[in-house]
């Protein structure tokens, strides 16, 4: 039964980077998006934002910090079927990482917290959302 308000996210990249420290080739990250929108997949979390002088760019892969400009070139030429999605933590990403949404190739940013960091998010959420 068709429900158009259940809506699916693929998080294969963003989540299966935790093993490989995101280190997924380019190619290999567009044949994942390329079957997704071919599947009808809602959405695909193509990794992190998250600034870099927290994480070793040596040793994190690209998709530990999505730039805007690596997520346009493995994407570009695809129907874009699926939506992009990204993920922030709380205290792992700055303002200036997150571009105004006219910028942005992302559809929707997804904001991970503890409990204990509610009032944090609320404040991170909404930045987003005034962009």
């Amino acid at each position: 039964m068709f429900k158009p308000e259940i809506k699916v996210m693929d998080c294969s990249i963003r989540d299966g980077g935790l093993i490989n420290q995101w280190q997924f080739s380019d190619e290999f990250v567009r044949a994942t998006y390329k079957g997704l929108c071919e599947a009808g997949v809602d959405y695909m979390e193509i990794g992190y934002k998250a600034t870099k002088s927290l994480f070793d760019p040596k040793k994190f892969g690209k998709w530990r910090f999505c730039d805007d400009d690596d997520i346009r070139k493995v994407v570009d030429g695809i129907e874009p079927v699926s939506k992009l999605s990204c993920m922030v933590d709380i205290g792992r990403v700055e303002e200036k990482d997150i571009v105004q949404k006219e910028e942005s190739p992302f559809s929707m940013i997804r904001v991970a917290c503890y409990i204990k960091e509610v009032d944090k998010a609320i404040d991170l959420c909404n930045m987003i959302m005034d962009k």
